[in-house]
Formats: C-alpha cells, structure tokens, sequence
C-alpha cells in the first residue's frame, strides 16, 4: 500500500521523529514475518497523536492469525514498523459567518429594486420506491478448482457436518477466486467460499482443514460489504451449499452439524444485536442463539429467498429549474401513478449453475477414448467404435450450450420444476398405463425432488409409452422404468417391483423417482451429460457407451417441452478446466 500510486490530492507522509498523523490518515506497517505479518499491516488513525504515540482503528488485530481475523478495534501504537501515513484528499470544511451586523445602504427614494426570478424553484413531487429481490432470477455458478496443499491429511471418518467462519476479504467470491494465487497459501484455503452469486470448491471435501477435521470448513463472504438482505442470502446459500457437499454423508442439518467460528461479528450483529465490535467476545450462550436463528431462517428459505416487489410512494419537494428564468421544465414523474400499486416478479429466466471439472477438454477426451469398449457410434447399419473428432463432438460442453435442443443434456434432473398437473395428462394421454398419471408423477417428482419431464420421458421410453409387459399390471405390479430388468434375466423386475410394492401405477412412479433420486442424482448424476461424460472423472461410471446417448435423450425431453409451450427452468452447465 506504501508503494500504491494514489489519486491527485492524496499525500504521503514519511514516518519520521517529528511525524504526528491526524485523524483520518491510513497508518500503513511494512511486512514483518513474526511481529505484523507477511502481508503487513493498515488502520485508520482517529487520535490523539503525539510525537511517541497515536490511537487508530484497526481491525485484524487482536486474537487474529493467518486462518481467522477479528473485528474492529480502538488501539494505540508506537511508530515502530510504521512505513508512512497516507493522507486523503479531504475537502475542506466549509466556513460559515455571520453577516447579519453588516448593514447595506438603504435604496434612493427614486430607485425601484430590481428583484431577479430565482432560477429554481420548489415543485411538490411522488417519489416512487421500489423493494424488489431478484437473487433467483441470477445464473448461479459454481466453481470446483482445488488447491494444492501438500500438507493436508485425508479423511479417515466421515464428517460431522459444517463449520461455518465469515471471510474477512472485501470481495465476493468472484474478486477471491481470481486473485486466488496473490494473496493466500494453500493450507489457508477452506473447503469453499460462498456467497449468494457464486460458490468456489477449493478444497476436495475429503482433505482435512487444519485444526478442524470433523467438519467441512465454508467462509461466507460479505460481512464487510453486504447489506442486512444481501448477507442473510450469502448465509442461506451457504448452508444450501455445505448440505450439498454432504449429500453422500446423508447429514441432516441441526444444531450439533452446525459449527461457528468465534469470530462471526456480523452473524451475531444482525441475528442477535449483539456487536462484538463494541462488546467483545459474548457468552457461549450467544452463539447457540444464532445457531438457533440460522436454522429458524434455513426452514423459512423459500420465503425468504423469495420475494414480492412492492410499490410505495412518498410526497416530497425538491429544487427544479424555473421555466420563467428561461429554463426547460423537468419532468420529474409519470402521470397516473397511483398509490400503493403492487408489482409481481415473474422472470422466466433459467437458473444455471455453472461448474468447471478439474480436467481440461482434452484430457477428457484422451480418457473417454481409452476406455474398452471404446466410445461406439450407430451409423445406420451397426455399430462401431467412434472416431476421436466423432466423439469430441458429441462430448463439447461449448457446441451443446449453444443449441436450444441439446442443451436439455444440461437440464438439472434432480430439481423439481412444478409442471401443472393438466399439462402432464396432456403429455400422457393415450401412453397406456400412464394415461392420467399427472397427479401421480407431480406428486412423486415434489417429494424426492425430480424434473417431471425428465421422469416421463425415461418412463416413455423404457415402458414402450405405458404399453411394455411389465408396465400392464397383468402380474398385479408395474415397472415403468426397466428396473432391475436384467439382461441375463429380464424377469426379475417382476420379482424386484413385487418387494417393493408397486402395485399400482402411482406407487411405481414414486417408486421409479426415489429410485433414480438415490442410484442416480445423489451420485452426481443429475444430468444427461453427467450421465454419459461424467465430467467430474471421465470414462468411469458411464451410463452409456454410445456417444449420441445422451443426445437422443435430450430431443426426446425438449420435444415434450415444446408439446406443453414450457422450457427447462434449471441447469447445470458443465465446462472443462
């Protein structure tokens, strides 16, 4: 900071012996490994100042270390390690006097005043307000980029759940991720940081943060900069994150799986009113009411991440340029306004999460053609192993996105859409079985959390449209999904829907979305293009091997978009490093 180039007007002061600061200048310390630290050291001086002492602002400064920082603070330093002061161009404070004991000559008994118009005026105006969130109209995106710490241990137990700690960097995820490699070291990196736009995955979940092993580590970023609004969304988005990343722990969020750090001031600001700035460090008490908090917010999540934009008004006066003085007029507001009018947020905007594997392109693609069998193509007349720039195309994230068909290899299969139930009997009438089954698969789809067009269109084509053997109901069970129908023993799904129950046609979809919730989407699989490139660690654990798979899919599940006048609401845009 002693070395930045400053604006005009800013001055920098050397620390000398006859150096006294005023309130307002920046005290910047030099690097000093073992005393202020590798990065150095600012604060803002606030006074009294002499020749042997000054008192100043400074935050990260009393319990801090290099994992963890800790609220503002009034203290009082020597000069010692001080490098300079900086002085901002302050305005000058505006000096008022008092002229009323100046008398003004009276004017001549023949003089008429000349009295100018004024060239503004006041005009009574209604200031229109708006309070409106649009947090879910953004393009949420997630970035998995680990950083290397060759001194991390692996997990040995499963985790216990999360530990929760606030960034102490003015900047969202975005400004921390690229500037990744100037101002961290690996062992400092949590397992994620998040904020309510972004959310970057930088330690594998099964690598161990120093000093806390049993939990997975996230920073929510935002507490010097967020509003009120703003960092409860980061909070929530946060907490939606940790579960995400224990899916495969089946961790239930509750008091004991969720950790704080000592040194959440903002969390314990605006969930409690306690200011740790002014306070200090509160009684254990206090953290477990903002645990209670957070978790009363996390069940309330739809609501709160939810919003209604409402119009209100105020009357108000403000200064306009007057059309006598020869002045355009203003026109300050529309006519017919009216008071207290409502406006409804409907964006039909998609949501993507976007997430970037730590392969690049072309690694994945030397993967997927190493694999036995090879990659295979259908050409009409058999089938063959794919060539290289065959199988590059079919797998390119960048040319699928592009496409308004195959992009549906990105839809979000694991996310609920809320398709109305008359549209889903228009997609199922005449399919044998399923005709009228629209309660049935909205019902099922809600409760384990499955995209309903994405469910009837596997339902399609493994039951022949309703119509297959084991979709008839003629041995007292339905499968409309070729569950367990083995080729060395295609009956067995007979047996297998017999155990679980499907003895009607509504049991056997919910049974067919819990079924592809668990052996599929929880394991990463939420995708078409998961399911056949798995980008996350190519050419293992395939669903297919043929390469337009995934492909075919999509046109089916577009198509039946386009039947009902809907389009895919959420996805998940894979990219390579």
């Amino acid at each position: 900071m002693a070395n930045n180039k400053y604006p005009k007007g800013f001055l920098k002061i050397s620390n000398k012996k006859d150096t006294v600061p005023k309130p307002g200048d920046i005290a910047v310390w030099h690097p000093s490994p073992g005393t202020i630290g590798w990065a150095g050291h600012t604060a803002v001086v606030v006074g009294p100042s002499t020749k042997s002492y000054f008192y100043s602002v400074d935050q990260n400064w009393k319990n801090s270390n290099n994992w963890s920082g800790s609220p503002g603070s009034l203290e009082k330093h020597s000069y010692v390690g001080v490098t300079c002061f900086i002085r901002p161009a302050y305005y000058p404070e505006k000096v008022t006097s008092d002229n009323s004991d100046v008398s003004k000559p009276d004017p001549k008994p023949d003089e008429t005043p000349q009295v100018k118009k004024p060239k503004y005026i006041n005009k009574e105006i209604t200031k229109v307000k708006y309070t409106t969130f649009s947090e879910n109209d953004q393009d949420y995106q997630e970035i998995v980029h680990y950083m290397y710490d060759e001194n991390s241990q692996d997990r040995i137990k499963p985790p216990k759940g999360i530990y929760v700690r606030e960034s102490n960097f003015f900047r969202g995820v975005t400004g921390i991720y690229k500037q990744r490699n100037k101002y961290m070291k690996p062992e400092e990196f949590p397992h994620a940081y998040v904020d309510r736009e972004m959310a970057w995955h930088c330690r594998h979940t099964n690598s161990m943060y120093p000093g806390y092993e049993d939990y997975l580590v996230l920073e929510v970023c935002g507490a010097e900069t967020a509003n009120k609004r703003e960092y409860l969304l980061n909070q929530l988005t946060a907490i939606l994150y940790g579960l995400k990343l224990l899916e495969w722990q089946n961790v239930k969020l509750s008091k004991d799986a969720l950790k704080l750090s000592p040194t959440i001031w903002r969390s314990m600001k605006d969930l409690t009113g306690f200011d740790m700035i002014v306070e200090g460090f509160p009684e254990d008490a206090k953290y477990d009411e903002v645990k209670l908090k957070l978790l009363e917010n996390y069940k309330n999540i739809k609501k709160l991440m939810t919003e209604t934009a409402t119009t209100t008004t105020l009357k108000t006066t403000i200064k306009v340029k007057n059309p006598n003085a020869n002045q355009s007029s203003v026109t300050v507001s529309k006519p017919g306004t009216k008071q207290s009018d409502k406006v409804t947020s409907t964006s039909n905007k998609p949501k993507i999460s976007v997430e970037t594997s730590k392969y690049t392109f072309a690694n994945a693609l030397n993967r997927q053609m190493g694999t036995n069998p090879p990659p295979q193509v259908n050409k009409g007349w058999g089938w063959y192993s794919a060539s290289r720039s065959e199988t590059s195309k079919a797998m390119s994230p960048s040319a699928i996105w592009k496409s308004g068909v195959q992009k549906y290899q990105m839809l979000d299969l694991g996310k609920y859409q809320g398709v109305p139930v008359a549209k889903l009997n228009a997609i199922l009438k005449g399919k044998g079985k399923l005709h009228n089954q629209g309660k049935a698969f909205a019902s099922a789809c809600k409760k384990h959390n499955v995209n309903e067009i994405y469910l009837i269109s596997h339902a399609f084509l493994e039951s022949g449209n309703g119509t297959s053997n084991f979709a008839s109901g003629r041995y007292g069970i339905y499968n409309f999904f070729g569950i367990a129908a083995y080729d060395y023993n295609p009956n067995y799904s007979i047996n297998f829907a017999r155990r679980q129950g499907w003895t009607t046609p509504a049991k056997a979809i919910e049974g067919g979305a819990k079924f592809v919730r668990n052996d599929f989407f929880n394991k990463g699989k939420n995708t078409l293009y998961r399911m056949r490139w798995n980008p996350r660690n190519p050419a293992t654990m395939q669903y297919a091997t043929d390469i337009r798979w995934a492909s075919h899919q999509a046109t089916s599940i577009y198509n039946i978009y386009k039947k009902v006048g809907l389009k895919g609401m959420y996805y998940i845009r894979d990219k390579y490093k």
